[in-house]
């Protein structure tokens, strides 16, 4: 993992603090970075994975074939989300990288064996489990938004409670791109972002790297139309 830098590890290395050392210490001896361009299949619908991964960077969508060919993405995958399916058979999605994204991954008889031995491990990864089913559940909600400023507000919400870091998000995705997963025009996606803004709900910090401080959590909630609270 040379070439991994340490900060990017940092939230991972926080959630072993309760793990014995031997597993921490064997988890991170398997660790290996990917860097995988916008676009690309990581694992594919229906196949059983080798892997489980790690965002440090980016985004990754899941991503289900609807009958009549769609594609129709069920849940978002961040920096500090864990992926891949240890218990429960093959993939019922497809995961691609709807960014320019950077990973990690642990080979799944590795992490499997280390569950088995470790039951504070085993643990970790079932709260992990219900986080991506969580992910699902609120990317629904938030695709239910009937106007677009609805769906900015849930998404930034989404960001901000999976974030942690008192309420300054960074946005994984370029407009253009964002705009496409939102189901709406860019022009549409700018318009939402300065009403959100004009309302003093958020606040742009650095436009270049797309990062944004929540002002107001109960405005913000109340804009989204949906049952989502920043706590």
């Amino acid at each position: 993992m040379t070439s991994i830098a340490a900060g990017d590890l940092a939230h991972f290395r926080s959630m072993l603090d309760h793990v014995s050392t031997q597993t921490r210490e064997a988890l991170l001896s398997m660790v290996r970075e990917h860097e995988v361009a916008q676009g690309q299949v990581i694992a594919a619908e229906g196949s059983t994975v080798a892997e489980i991964g790690y965002v440090l960077e980016g985004a990754l969508g899941m991503i289900k074939m609807l009958p009549d060919d769609r594609q129709h993405i069920i849940g978002l995958l961040i920096p500090t989300d864990l992926f891949g399916r240890v218990y429960d058979g093959p993939l019922t999605y497809r995961i691609t990288a709807l960014s320019h994204s950077r990973l990690v991954t642990f080979p799944l008889a590795e992490f499997q064996a280390l569950l088995d031995q470790d039951p504070e491990l085993e643990r970790i990864f079932l709260v992990h489990l219900l986080d991506e089913m969580d992910a699902a559940r609120e990317w629904l909600m938030m695709m239910n938004g009937l106007k677009v400023v609805e769906r900015v507000a849930s998404f930034l919400i989404i960001l901000a409670r999976r974030a942690g870091n008192g309420g300054e998000v960074a946005l994984p995705l370029g407009r253009k791109d964002l705009a496409h997963y939102l189901g709406a025009r860019p022009e549409s996606l700018s318009r939402a972002f300065r009403t959100l803004e004009r309302m003093q709900v958020i606040e742009s910090l650095d436009a270049a790297a797309r990062r944004y401080r929540i002002c107001n959590p109960k405005r913000l909630a109340q804009a989204s139309g949906q049952d989502l609270v920043l706590d």
